[in-house]
C-alpha cells in the first residue's frame, strides 16, 4: 500500500469513527454525511469489500432517515455478488431493518433469516444476536409475541458480555413484547435495565425509543403522570434529532395519557398537534380520539 493510500485509509476509518460517534447522538443527517464521505474514499481505494461495508454503513443511516428504492437496489446487489459472511450479514441486516420501516414484515422475517444465516456463517455470536433481535421485530409487527419473545431471549443469550449498548436495545423491545403480553414486573425491569445503561453510556438515540417503550408501559398500569413524564423526554428528544416516527408515536400516547389523566386541555392540544402535523386533512382526527383508544393506532416496534 501506497503512503498516499495509507492515508486514504486512515481519512476513512476516522470519517467511520465519527460517524458511528454521531449516530449514537442521533445526529443522523451529520452521520450520513460523514459516511457520504467515508464511501467516496472507499471508491477511491479501490477496494470492492470496502466498498460494499462502506455503503452498508451508509444505508443503515438513510434507512432510518427514510429508505428510498436506492438502499435497497444497493443492498440487494451486496447480497449477490458478495461472498464474505460479514458483509453478507451486514447487507441483510439493513434490509430486514428496511422492511420493517415499510411496515413489510414478512420480508423483514426473510431477510432476518438470511442475517442469521451469515452470522453463523462468521462464528460471531454478536452477529448471529443481532439477527435474532431483527427477527423478533419482525416477529413482533406481525403479532406474533410468544414467538418473538423467544427470539429476543435468544438474542439476549448469545450476546457477549461486553457489548453493553447492544444489550440495552434488545432489552427494550424484549421489555415491550414483555408487556404486551401482560407480564408487566417482567417487562419494566427489562425496560428500566436498558434505560440506565443508555444514560451511563450517553446513547441518546436509543433513549429515546426506550422512553417511549416506558410511556406505553406506564400507560399499560394506569400510571398515567409517569407515562407523561417518559413520553415528554421522548418527544423532546424526537424533536431534537428530527425523528418523525417517534415524534408521532409519542403525540398518540401523551393525548391519550392526559386523557386519562383527565386533562382535556392538554390531550386535545397534542392530538390537535398530531392531526396538523401528520394528518391535515383529517380535522375530525382530535374529536376522535378524545373517545377512542389512541393506542390501538400505535405499534411502536413495526
Amino acid at each position: 500500500m501506497s503512503q498516499g493510500q495509507g492515508s486514504t485509509l486512515e481519512t476513512y476509518e476516522l470519517l467511520k469513527e465519527r460517524a458511528l460517534d454521531r449516530l449514537r447522538e442521533g445526529l443522523l443527517r451529520d452521520a450520513l454525511s460523514d459516511f457520504d464521505e467515508a464511501l467516496e474514499l472507499a471508491r477511491v481505494l479501490g477496494d470492492a469489500d470496502l466498498v460494499d461495508r462502506a455503503t452498508c454503513n451508509r444505508c443503515r443511516v438513510a434507512i432510518e432517515l427514510g429508505c428510498s428504492r436506492r438502499e435497497l437496489a444497493d443492498l440487494g446487489k451486496i447480497l449477490l455478488r458478495n461472498r464474505d459472511p460479514e458483509i453478507r450479514f451486514l447487507a441483510a441486516y439493513n434490509l430486514t431493518r428496511a422492511h420493517l420501516l415499510r411496515k413489510d414484515s414478512e420480508k423483514a422475517l426473510f431477510y432476518g433469516g438470511v442475517a442469521r444465516q451469515e452470522g453463523e456463517r462468521t462464528g460471531r455470536a454478536s452477529l448471529v444476536s443481532a439477527a435474532h433481535n431483527g427477527i423478533g421485530l419482525a416477529l413482533l409487527a406481525s403479532s406474533y409475541f410468544d414467538e418473538a419473545e423467544e427470539a429476543f431471549a435468544r438474542a439476549l443469550e448469545l450476546l457477549p458480555d461486553d457489548r453493553r449498548q447492544r444489550r440495552a436495545v434488545i432489552l427494550d423491545n424484549y421489555g415491550y413484547c414483555k408487556i404486551i403480553r401482560g407480564e408487566t414486573r417482567d417487562g419494566f425491569r427489562a425496560l428500566f435495565e436498558s434505560l440506565r445503561v443508555l444514560r451511563r453510556t450517553r446513547e441518546r438515540w436509543f433513549e429515546m425509543i426506550t422512553s417511549i417503550s416506558l410511556c406505553f408501559a406506564y400507560l399499560e398500569v394506569d400510571k398515567y403522570r409517569s407515562a407523561l413524564r417518559h413520553g415528554v423526554r421522548a418527544l423532546d428528544m424526537a424533536l431534537r434529532f428530527g425523528d418523525r416516527s417517534t415524534e408521532k408515536s409519542a403525540l398518540f400516547l401523551l393525548g391519550e395519557a392526559a386523557k386519562l389523566a383527565g386533562d382535556e386541555f392538554g390531550a386535545r392540544r397534542y392530538f390537535s398537534r398530531l392531526q396538523e402535523v401528520y394528518y391535515p386533512d383529517a380535522a375530525y382526527l382530535p374529536d376522535m380520539l378524545m373517545v377512542v383508544d389512541a393506542r390501538s393506532m400505535v405499534n411502536l416496534k413495526a
